[in-house]
């Protein structure tokens, strides 16, 4: 019978899943038990919560199943579990886990028996073989291009109209690098999601694009680009940084009045260098919310991440070594 532990949530929700942890473990043959988090196979952490965060990544490095439980739209790989938690959804959880556990023991008997000796008979000549290819491997297919691709220098060259459905139509001008269209930006969110192909931007010939420019309203693109790194990453950090690694704000960022909460976040990030966790704790701010929040400012320039230097190799410390002695002779 293997441990089960719900952790990370609050005292109520953790009783209503055990409440649904008895009826569905009664339909799979009772193979779970519910035990403390130490002992536990199994471990069901909310990821929305600061402590389960904190316990999501702790338990990934040891030996337990660790399943996420949230009710955002971020996956992790792997098993997961989704607010509002059901009896089917629990109940299909544990058949998924006892269906995985056969090919695990067979895989861990292997590891662990010994093969039979058997003896070694004697090489006298071994003739080359061939060794045949290795089928090539083939690329993922290129990632569609999106708002963000769109608004990196050099990414367009004319100006632009781009109309979706239930929102003003937005321009764009590479050449001064500002947008018009609506003041808020909320009202902009319609752009910042899902594929934007060339075919959707229409080009706008210069009595066109002098008609837009008479109205006025023009923001600076960098705006735009803060919006799109805001809601784009879905909760999930930027390509190239890490949970681990520290981050600070440079400078005070304009605080969008449509977003009031990023008061607080921005207030501890100006303190000093913290991780994602430490931030999302000083803030009392979800997770997500910080981690958008940072990709934002990362993107705009305002935040900078703190990375300790690699170690120099012993060889390259004393070339070092050398080279500074031969400087002063």
């Amino acid at each position: 019978m293997r441990g089960w532990c719900f952790t990370g949530m609050e005292p109520d929700e953790r009783e209503q899943l055990h409440a649904l942890f008895a009826v569905s473990n009664a339909s799979t043959g009772r193979a779970f038990q519910l035990c403390d988090e130490r002992s536990a196979d199994v471990l069901v952490v909310d990821i929305d919560s600061i402590y389960g965060q904190m316990t999501w990544l702790r338990a990934r490095q040891n030996e337990h199943t660790v399943i996420p439980l949230s009710a955002g739209s971020r996956s992790e790989p792997g098993l997961s579990l989704a607010r509002p938690v059901t009896e089917v959804t629990l109940t299909e959880l544990m058949r998924a886990l006892l269906a995985a556990a056969p090919a695990s023991k067979q895989q861990a008997s292997m590891a662990t028996t010994p093969a039979p000796s058997t003896p070694t008979p004697a090489v006298t000549h071994v003739e080359p073989v061939a060794i045949a290819a290795q089928p090539e491997q083939i690329a993922p297919p290129p990632r569609a291009p999106r708002l963000g691709d769109h608004l990196a220098p050099g990414a367009l060259t004319q100006q632009v109209r781009i109309v979706r459905d239930g929102a003003e139509p937005l321009v764009l001008d590479p050449e001064t690098r500002v947008y018009f269209g609506p003041s808020s930006l909320k009202a902009l969110l319609p752009f910042c999601q899902g594929d934007m192909l060339r075919d959707e931007m229409q080009v706008l010939d210069a009595a066109a694009f002098a008609e837009v420019v008479k109205k006025g309203g023009a923001q600076p693109m960098a705006r735009l680009r803060w919006l799109f790194a805001l809601v784009s990453g879905e909760g999930k950090l930027a390509e190239g940084y890490a949970m681990n690694e520290r981050f600070s704000l440079s400078k005070w960022p304009q605080i969008e009045r449509e977003f009031p909460k990023h008061f607080r976040i921005a207030t501890s990030m100006m303190k000093g260098p913290a991780t994602i966790l430490e931030i999302a704790e000083q803030s009392t701010a979800p997770v997500a919310e910080v981690i958008d929040f940072v990709n934002a400012n990362l993107a705009s320039g305002f935040a900078q991440v703190e990375r300790v230097p690699e170690p120099e190799t012993e060889q390259a410390a004393k070339s070092g070594l050398f080279d500074r002695l031969r400087g002063k002779r």
